[in-house]
């Protein structure tokens, strides 16, 4: 007969077995998180002829990313002549123009993705001031000249102008990426532009001992208008990729505080409509870090950016020739280093 005794015995053995069993299973090795431990790599489409959503995703992202641009320009100008040089025989002549130098600047830029059909908007601000110093020895067959700043023809022996160009830009956009086949993405974009463009130019004609004549021209101005334009990205394999860009922009733009200090002239303020053409080319690396939760490019190209209409000094005829010469276009060109971080 089982007393209570035995009971007893029994159910503390029942006890002590199952608490062993739960420590040896808790004890146990937990199973390894899969590599990597995160989310996927957004993959491209297995056909072409998508328009799936080709952005960075990253993550437990925040939907944001900076970008920070290194360049590297030479900004071109028309209608900055100096002086016509000439023979007695006028059989040899020479027209003496400025050069141009290769000067640094930088863009930054914030974006953000919204959930809303994978649309992205950007802000970028381009900040280039470029001064261009020039002197040039007049040759020893040149006896006579002609200036196109003064009717002055004093023979002077050294010729010297100073070119600053400040530009200070914003571009706003809203873009959507998206695959146009299985290697090649498309991310077409509307926005704005606007900003200010600020050009200072002197002109100094030198004999051995004094200054024969000098002239200071001044233009401030501000624009602003609609712009359009598509981003493109051929995928190479490895990360490596070809990406290109093009847009236009129409824009207002006004001309102010516009000087020239030969004879104290002050020309009226002037508005004109100025297009802007841009196009960009190069080779872009881009890789996920961190188990895919960072995403980080990395892109070196050329740019051009052509300007309309900036030469508006000239175009009011502080010549001498009272030339009709119309406003110049202003070409800035050159490298472009740029990193982005997605987070």
């Amino acid at each position: 007969m089982i007393t209570l005794k035995h009971l007893s015995i029994i159910f503390l053995a029942i006890l002590a077995m199952s608490t062993a069993h739960a420590r040896h299973e808790n004890c146990k090795t937990k199973p390894k998180c899969p590599t990597p431990c995160s989310c996927d790599i957004p993959k491209p489409p297995e056909s072409s002829g998508y328009n799936q959503s080709a952005r960075v995703g990253v993550c437990k992202a925040k939907g944001a990313f900076v970008t920070g641009s290194f360049i590297y320009w030479e900004a071109l100008e028309q209608g900055f002549y100096l002086v016509l040089l000439n023979d007695n025989a006028s059989t040899r002549g020479q027209s003496i123009n400025m050069d141009h130098e290769f000067d640094p600047g930088f863009k930054i830029g914030f974006g953000y993705n919204f959930q809303y059909d994978n649309w992205t908007t950007y802000l970028e601000y381009t900040r280039f001031h470029s001064k261009n110093s020039f002197s040039k020895t007049r040759p020893s067959w040149a006896t006579s000249q002609s200036y196109y700043w003064s009717s002055s023809n004093t023979l002077a022996n050294e010729y010297q102008a100073n070119l600053k160009i400040e530009l200070d830009i914003l571009d706003l956009e809203l873009s959507r990426s998206e695959y146009r086949g299985q290697k090649l993405i498309f991310s077409p974009f509307w926005g704005l532009k606007g900003g200010v463009i600020d050009q200072s130019f002197t002109f100094r004609a030198m004999s051995t001992t004094s200054t024969i004549l000098k002239n200071a021209l001044k233009s401030d101005s501000w624009l602003i208008g609609p712009r359009i334009g598509v981003y493109t990205k051929w995928l190479l394999g490895k990360g490596f990729s070809l990406n290109g860009k093009a847009a236009g922009s129409l824009n207002y733009q006004k001309f102010y505080n516009m000087t020239a200090s030969i004879n104290n002239i002050k020309i009226d303020n002037d508005s004109v409509i100025s297009p802007i053409f841009e196009m960009l080319l190069g080779f872009n690396w881009g890789s996920y870090f961190d188990n895919n939760h960072w995403h980080f490019d990395i892109f070196a190209g050329y740019e051009l950016q052509v300007l309309w209409n900036q030469n508006m000094i000239i175009k009011n005829r502080i010549l001498s020739l009272n030339s009709n010469i119309d406003s110049g276009k202003l070409t800035l060109h050159g490298l472009n280093i740029t990193a982005r971080f997605d987070f």
